[in-house]
């Protein structure tokens, strides 16, 4: 579950870049301030989406009725992973990232939940005035500059007793558009993201976008602009404490300013915001999987099992199938599969210790209700896919040659034995299916063991 949740934030981190990249090649500079927050909002929300969106396309392929249930079970089980000896350090090296990432998260949490401990400790010290508009201020004697969060705005008792509409209409701009929540939102992501430097520089560009629309929401009261940049530039000496806070910034009083005076963009300008759709419809395809369907040709006779084992099945009412029209699958897909399989196959150590290798043929039963019977390792092959059979003495062999045949033929029962006891873990299949009935199913698997 750590590991997903990890391989889930690696690609959120991608995802972010790329969107944040096309935004500061095509949209940083244009005056559509709003269309500019939408798309930064919305580039990080699909980036906390797409990864956990996978398309499935389904792909059907037509069997022969006369194909043979070895053939086909090797065509349908393509699971050959290596075995041999694993070793310690990947395991570790990904215990140490897990360990680095997961302590980075809780150390960012921590200086945000902080943050928020001193912003509501200010608030507890401050005179409070309530405004017709709901909207609350608060007093203190702290030199600051003001800034706004959630409903309530924050004055130093200077400006306060100044009164300057141009201070008051700035913060409740913010308050209007409802800029805390995206700052929460993109605190919050922070957290996760902490290591992603594309997330900082997506943070502090979204707040200045925050100050262009609070400046435009001044200007567009009919106040004098050069009036407005005068404040800024007073203001710009002053203090900023708080960093949850939405206030006026000093670091991008320049940008904001250029801003201003800058000629307003056209209003088709919005149409470069669909750059998320190829973005987003470019992630879908390369996460999309693709899922085999196997069915059988029709034929005149549509015949019930196209082989009945009776020494399995003496009852001629529930027949053992070789192929039919969908197939058994493990739960979770081949993938799964080969994931289980890995984690539980033990690569036996008589084998190692001659250099025993091969494909072990398992075949087994899946069973009407997913369980598995009749487990049987039929025959082991090598890599020319000839069959490896076991070695008989010969007249002229030595004690010590004896012994070398025997360790050789008890490595490849010990592949087999092995295979045997791995799909024996197996959790229970999705049965088969043969004209919308559950069937008993014969299924082979096959098991590449290999020493590197």
């Amino acid at each position: 579950m750590l590991t997903e949740f990890l391989i889930y934030d690696l690609k959120v981190a991608v995802l972010i870049a790329v969107f944040y990249v096309c935004y500061r090649l095509l949209m940083e500079r244009d005056t559509m301030h709003h269309t500019n927050r939408v798309v930064l909002l919305t580039g990080l929300a699909l980036s906390l989406v797409l990864p956990m969106c996978v398309i499935t396309l389904h792909k059907t392929l037509w069997l022969e009725p006369t194909t043979v249930s070895e053939e086909a079970a090797s065509t349908l089980a393509t699971v050959s992973p290596v075995y041999g000896q694993t070793s310690t350090a990947w395991p570790f090296i990904q215990a140490l990232f897990a360990a680095v990432v997961i302590g980075g998260m809780m150390v960012r949490l921590f200086f945000v939940m902080q943050s928020y401990r001193q912003l509501r400790r200010m608030f507890s010290n401050c005179e409070r005035h309530l405004l017709d508009d709901g909207t609350e201020v608060a007093v203190t004697d702290e030199p600051i500059l003001p800034f706004s969060w959630m409903r309530t705005i924050v004055v130093n008792r200077h400006d306060y007793e100044e009164r300057n509409p141009l201070l008051l209409i700035h913060e409740r701009s913010h308050i209007r558009l409802h800029h805390s929540w995206d700052v929460i939102f993109v605190e919050l992501l922070t957290v996760v993201q902490w290591f992603n430097p594309v997330v900082w520089l997506l943070s502090r560009d979204l707040r200045t976008v925050h100050e262009y629309e609070a400046d435009e929401g001044v200007l567009s009261q009919g106040f004098n602009t050069a009036q407005y940049i005068s404040l800024l530039m007073t203001k710009a000496t002053g203090i900023q404490a708080y960093a949850l806070a939405n206030g006026i910034n000093t670091s991008e009083i320049k940008k904001r300013i250029e801003m201003m005076i800058k000629r307003k963009s056209p209003r088709l300008c919005w149409l470069k915001g669909l750059y998320v759709v190829p973005i987003a419809a470019l992630s879908l395809a390369v996460t999309a999987k693709t899922v085999t369907d196997y069915r059988t040709l029709p034929t005149e006779e549509q015949p019930t099992a196209l082989q009945v084992d009776e020494a399995v099945t003496p009852d001629d009412n529930d027949p053992v199938f070789d192929v039919v029209e969908v197939m058994p699958d493990y739960p979770g897909g081949q993938a799964a599969m080969m994931e289980f399989i890995i984690k539980t196959v033990k690569y036996p150590k008589v084998a190692m210790e001659y250099g025993v290798e091969g494909r072990v043929m398992v075949q087994f039963i899946v069973e009407k209700d997913g369980s598995i019977s009749n487990i049987n390792a039929i025959k082991v092959v090598d890599a020319q896919g000839s069959e490896i059979t076991v070695v008989g003495y010969k007249p002229d062999m030595t004690e010590e040659q004896k012994q070398n045949v025997d360790k050789q033929n008890e490595g490849l029962q010990a592949l087999k034995d092995e295979s045997v006891r791995v799909v024996k873990q197996m959790p229970k299949w999705t049965p088969g299916k043969q004209r919308s009935k559950t069937v008993r199913t014969r299924f082979s698997l096959p098991m590449t063991f290999r020493l590197e």
